[in-house]
């Protein structure tokens, strides 16, 4: 939830907010209680206002890219899709069908091979450009490429940095930390005193007053999705600058990535004669069935071939093995489940913040929640304008309240977890205090 959200107890006849810079009142029956409602109110009113517009944003542009192969099936046609045939070209006709279609300086680093019969096989190629190549695997035909720079990589730059560098890395991780409290804030302010009740609390009261039926959309719809919205911050997390970097310093402490950061050498001499890639790809699909597979091809000079797996649903990554370059032996077999701890992390959330854990189901949910993502600012801005009292701006004002311990610690504990969150808490502290004693004066 992005913007205020307000107590869905509050009867239809009440309307508004009256005053305009309170909450509407609630049937909490402690006045503490009450005080503690506009103080968390207060800050998810405030904290949507400011990151409104950087989250209809990234969640435009991650609604986007949730159906990336898709969208660039559409953008690109015939490169990445194909017409399934009775009889498929070998791995290696295919390759020598993109060594011919591009100039002799672009080396081949991976090939992609997949499961549906409809995809193309992919072929990353590093030369003067950095592009995808995409061969017919039924006719050996070379189809094309999508270069870097293309759609999804301004996409992309825009989801990650609003084309701000590394100052909109900074915002979007603002953005992103927010997020995750305006969800939290905003379920506590929707949970209902009533237990029985369902009109403005379950369902939305479609027949009432316009704000009614405005705010019950806001708080009703936002709830439905909160939880995902969590979760796809969380997993944003990763991509983000100061978050970003503090897991990634912590993956390389515990040497997740270990296994990979020194090429492994074939144990046949360097003159032994290279297996066909054909038999690469049928030593992985023997062993790990049923699989996408990525094979990476040797970096340096008697290296083995690296190669992952994973499919439509699950970890980026299911299994990883290492094939001798010339006696097709697997030197090594690593599970997902066997892998570090941050690895492991990291196979399972880019499949999280995209929405692929569960196929397309998960896409259209992981889609719906970003479409309301984009509306709740709206709906919060919205309320706010028809509710304001005329030639004020009715902003919510500060409400002096103990806070409970289990409030303090919890923002305390949420500020060292999201080190820009906490920062950007403390800033915002600070110029309340400094407004509070200007106001005094």
């Amino acid at each position: 939830m992005s913007t205020a959200s307000l107590n869905p107890t509050t009867t239809a006849a009440q309307g508004g907010l009256g005053s305009g810079d309170s909450p509407p009142a609630d049937t909490r029956q402690s006045g503490t209680g009450d005080r503690l409602y506009r103080v968390v109110w207060r800050w998810h009113f405030y904290a949507g206002m400011i990151i409104a517009p950087a989250l209809i944003v990234v969640a435009a542009t991650g609604a986007l890219y949730i159906f990336k192969d898709e969208i660039e099936g559409v953008l690109h046609p015939g490169v990445i899709y194909v017409e399934p045939a009775a009889e498929r070209a070998t791995y290696e006709q295919q390759l020598a069908a993109a060594r011919a279609a591009v100039p002799p300086t672009y080396k081949i680093g991976l090939m992609q091979v997949f499961t549906n019969p409809k995809r193309a096989t992919g072929l990353a190629m590093a030369g003067e450009k950095f592009q995808f190549g995409y061969v017919d695997p039924y006719r050996g035909h070379y189809l094309g490429s999508i270069e870097k720079g293309g759609f999804f990589d301004i996409v992309l730059q825009l989801h990650r940095q609003l084309f701000l560098g590394t100052t909109g890395r900074i915002v979007v991780e603002l953005t992103t930390c927010w997020s995750i409290v305006l969800a939290a804030t905003g379920i506590y302010l929707w949970w209902p005193q009533k237990a029985n009740q369902v009109w403005g609390v379950w369902l939305p009261r479609l027949r009432a007053k316009p704000y009614v039926v405005l705010r019950d959309l806001h708080s009703v719809v936002g709830f439905y999705v909160a939880v995902v919205a969590i979760v796809i911050s969380l997993t944003g997390l990763i991509y983000t600058y100061v978050w970003g970097r503090g897991f990634q310093y912590a993956a390389q402490k515990t040497d997740a990535y270990d296994m990979f950061s020194k090429p492994m050498l074939s144990k046949c001499a360097p003159e032994a004669k290279d297996i066909s890639i054909d038999r690469i790809v049928e030593i992985a699909q023997q062993k790990m069935p049923g699989n996408n597979l990525t094979i990476w091809f040797p970096r340096v000079p008697n290296a083995v071939y690296l190669v992952t797996a994973n499919n439509e649903r699950g970890p980026s990554v299911n299994e990883i093995l290492f094939i001798d370059r010339a006696s097709g032996e697997i030197l090594e077999d690593h599970y997902n489940s066997q892998t570090k701890t941050m690895y492991w992390l990291g196979t399972w959330n880019y499949p999280l913040h995209v929405g692929t854990i569960w196929g397309l189901p998960t896409k259209i949910l992981w889609l719906v929640t970003c479409i309301v993502l984009m509306t709740l600012p709206v709906t919060g801005i919205w309320m706010w304008w028809q509710r304001r009292p005329t030639g004020r701006l009715g902003l919510p004002r500060r409400v002096d309240v103990r806070r409970p311990r289990w409030l303090v610690a919890t923002v305390t504990a949420t500020s060292i977890l999201l080190p820009a969150l906490g920062l950007s808490v403390v800033v915002l502290l600070l110029g309340e205090q400094l407004v509070a004693r200007l106001r005094k004066q």
